[in-house]
C-alpha cells in the first residue's frame, strides 16, 4: 500500500453558527488521484484550506509526512493550489503571469521561464504567452490558473473545479494532464461537480455533506457500498401499460423505477443477485429489443447520497 502523504484526523471547523467541517478523517497517499466531492456549502474548500494551513481546524489533526511516513512540517513550495476563486493579474501577460508564480514558489529566474514554456505548451497556450490575461477566453484562462499552479511541479498539487470553463476536447486534455502529474510523481486532491470525469480519474473518493463525510473509498468500494447498485435498461418494441411499471416501484427489492422515452425503463436493483430475476419480471411487460447493466454511476451513487443524507439533516448548528 503506498505511504500517506497528508492525515487528516477528526477535523472539525466552524464559523459562527455553522459547522462547516465536522470530525472528518481520511489520509491521502503518495502518488494517487484523491477526489474530494460533495454539494456547494459541504465543506470540501473549508477542509483544503485547513489542509495547506491558511486557517486552522477548531478540533482534530492535519499531519503531513515525510517519504519514510515521518511527520513534517508544512511546505508551501511542494504545494500546489488551484483555488476556488480564481485570481491571477488579467492585465498582465500569460508568459510574465507564470514566471511570475514559478518564481514565487521557489523557481530560479531561468527555470521558471523553463517552465512556464513547457506549461504552456502541454497546456496548448504557447500562442497566448505574449497576450494580456484579460484578452483570453474563459477556458483558455483556466488553463493558465492551472499552469500556474503545478508549474513547478509540487508534490502535493490541490485542483478545485479544474474543468471550469473547459469544452470537451480541452476537457480531456486536462483529463491527461492530472494523470501525467500523478505518473511524474504529483499526488492530486481534486474537487470537480463533474462526476462521470471523476470517476475515469480517481484512485479514491471522499464524498461530503453538510461537513461530513458520508461516502470513502475505492471507486469500487464505492459502487460496492451502502449507497451503491446495480441498474437495468430495457427497452421494448411497443409502448408499454405505466401501471403495470408503476406497480414495479412498489417491490422491496428496487430502489427506483423510472421510465425514458416511453418505450425504456431503468430498475434500479438493490442487489447485483437479483438481475435475472428483474429481467424475467420486466419481460412481461412486452417484447424486449435490448437491456444494459451495470453498477450505478458515480453520478447517480452522488445523488443517492447527498439526496439521503439531506433527508436526515440539518444544518449543523454550534454556539456563537
Amino acid at each position: 500500500m503506498k505511504k500517506p502523504v497528508v492525515q487528516v484526523i477528526d477535523v472539525g471547523k466552524a464559523f459562527r453558527t455553522t459547522r462547516a467541517v465536522d470530525g472528518v478523517s481520511f489520509d491521502v497517499r503518495s502518488g494517487e488521484i484523491f477526489a474530494l466531492l460533495g454539494p456547494n456549502g459541504a465543506g470540501k474548500s473549508t477542509l483544503v484550506r485547513m489542509m495547506i494551513g491558511m486557517i486552522p481546524p477548531d478540533q482534530g489533526a492535519i499531519r503531513w509526512l515525510d517519504s519514510d511516513g515521518n511527520r513534517m512540517d508544512l511546505d508551501p513550495s511542494q504545494i500546489g493550489y488551484l483555488p476556488e476563486d480564481r485570481g491571477l493579474y488579467k492585465d498582465q501577460k500569460v508568459g510574465r503571469i507564470l514566471e511570475y508564480f514559478g518564481q514565487l514558489r521557489g523557481l530560479t529566474v531561468k527555470d521558471s521561464v523553463k517552465a512556464a514554456t513547457e506549461w504552456a505548451e502541454r497546456l496548448e497556450i504557447t500562442q497566448y504567452l505574449n497576450q494580456k490575461l484579460e484578452t483570453l477566453s474563459k477556458g483558455n484562462q483556466q488553463k493558465v490558473q492551472v499552469a500556474a499552479a503545478v508549474l513547478h511541479r509540487p508534490r502535493v498539487a490541490f485542483l478545485d473545479e479544474p474543468f471550469s470553463g473547459l469544452d470537451p476536447v480541452n476537457q480531456e486534455l486536462m483529463i491527461e494532464l492530472i494523470r501525467s502529474l500523478r505518473n511524474e510523481g504529483t499526488t492530486v486532491l481534486l474537487s470537480a461537480h463533474q462526476l462521470e470525469l471523476v470517476e475515469r480519474l480517481a484512485d479514491r473518493v471522499l464524498l461530503l455533506s453538510h461537513g461530513k463525510q458520508i461516502v470513502a473509498g475505492t471507486i469500487y468500494d464505492v459502487k460496492s457500498g451502502e449507497f451503491g447498485g446495480y441498474s437495468l435498461r430495457l427497452t421494448y418494441a411497443e409502448p408499454f401499460d405505466e401501471q403495470d411499471v408503476f406497480n414495479l416501484s412498489n417491490e422491496a427489492t428496487l430502489d427506483g423505477v423510472e421510465i425514458i422515452e416511453g418505450r425504456s425503463i431503468k430498475l434500479t436493483l438493490k442487489n447485483r443477485s437479483d438481475v435475472n430475476k428483474w429481467l424475467e419480471r420486466a419481460s412481461t411487460l412486452g417484447d424486449v429489443t435490448d437491456f444494459r447493466g451495470g453498477y450505478l454511476s458515480l453520478h447517480e451513487i452522488y445523488l443517492k447520497a447527498v439526496n439521503g443524507q439531506n433527508r436526515q439533516c440539518q444544518p449543523n448548528m454550534v454556539p456563537v
